[in-house]
């Protein structure tokens, strides 16, 4: 679509009878105006797709972003009476039906006591921006940040990625819609209420306003943490250092574990909390079955669990007396 300018509008409303005229000599009251934009309401509207109707009036919203630094944004309201033309090179017999919010446009007009009435509208379909990849952990599932929200399936609503590049974390809003395709490979017919928070995902789709309205959009489940082995000395139990302090049987709690991290350059003592919940097995000496009530300071025990955020949540526990 080429670019149509104001001089090229006047041109074509000389040929189809219309004219825009400067008003009786001598008049100051009306002045000819042009504004170029993008048409981001119609009567009100700003909803994407919303559009005039043939034959009506009505008000379009134009808004034009300027170059400077920082952009300046100008906002027009434009008044469409009977008279006004329409010009589009896609459409045999363009009218306010076919002028719709997201087109890009050059009214041609004038403002006479504040008011500004549009004598012709030339627009266009802006060429759509080509997609683009975004990835990164889902932060937020339509506003809620709690890990495990999901969406729900067959509706619209948004998502906000982290994405991480060269070590810089930016946030960027995926719009998702009936039409989105969802992809997970482990599932057979995934859909939005399949998107959680915490997952990773990967949009799909063009840039409209800042947001990437998807396509598609590609997630999965993040790998589950690999069980951390330690093994050590049972320091404290319930925040108890004195020896002989044990767990309560069928109880959730914590103890501390205080070993040799082989990890570090030289090995060093750490000491780490273990929490205990009524499902984490426990092992006594010569595989008996037993429970918190069995782990007490001073004895020494190996942990079979989770690492998350310093913490160690215990899966599995062998406990044995402390050496002679």
């Amino acid at each position: 679509m080429r670019r149509i300018g104001a001089a090229a509008v006047v041109g074509m409303l000389a040929i189809t009878g219309v004219v825009v005229g400067a008003g009786p000599a001598g008049a100051s009251t009306t002045a000819r105006m042009v504004v170029r934009g993008t048409v981001t309401a119609i009567g009100g509207a700003s909803a994407a797709g919303t559009c005039g109707s043939a034959g009506a009036v009505g008000t379009v919203t134009v808004t034009a972003t300027s170059n400077a630094t920082p952009p300046v944004v100008t906002t027009t309201d434009v008044a469409v009476v009977a008279t006004t033309a329409f010009v589009n090179h896609k459409v045999a017999s363009p009218s306010f039906a076919d002028l719709c919010v997201g087109d890009t446009a050059v009214v041609i007009g004038t403002v006479a006591a504040g008011v500004t009435t549009a004598a012709a509208v030339a627009f266009h379909v802006p060429k759509p921006s080509k997609p683009v990849h975004a990835t990164g952990r889902i932060l937020t599932v339509d506003g809620s940040p709690i890990t495990g929200t999901c969406g729900t399936a067959g509706a619209s609503g948004t998502v906000v990625l982290a994405i991480t590049t060269a070590g810089v974390t930016v946030e960027q809003t995926v719009a998702v819609s009936a039409s989105t395709v969802f992809i997970d490979h482990a599932l057979h017919a995934p859909t939005y209420a399949d998107v959680c928070v915490g997952d990773k995902g990967k949009a799909v789709g063009p840039v409209v306003g800042g947001v990437v309205e998807a396509i598609a959009l590609e997630f999965h489940a993040p790998a589950p943490p690999k069980p951390l082995h330690a093994s050590g000395t049972v320091s404290a139990v319930g925040g108890v250092t004195t020896p002989g302090t044990c767990g309560t049987a069928g109880a959730a709690g914590a103890f501390s574990l205080t070993y040799t991290d082989s990890h570090t350059v030289p090995p060093s003592l750490v000491t780490r909390t273990v929490d205990v919940v009524p499902s984490t097995t426990v092992v006594r000496s010569g595989g008996v079955a037993g429970s918190f009530a069995d782990v007490c300071v001073g004895d020494r025990a190996t942990v079979i669990g989770t690492d998350a955020t310093g913490t160690i949540g215990a899966l599995a526990i062998a406990v044995r007396p402390p050496k002679a």
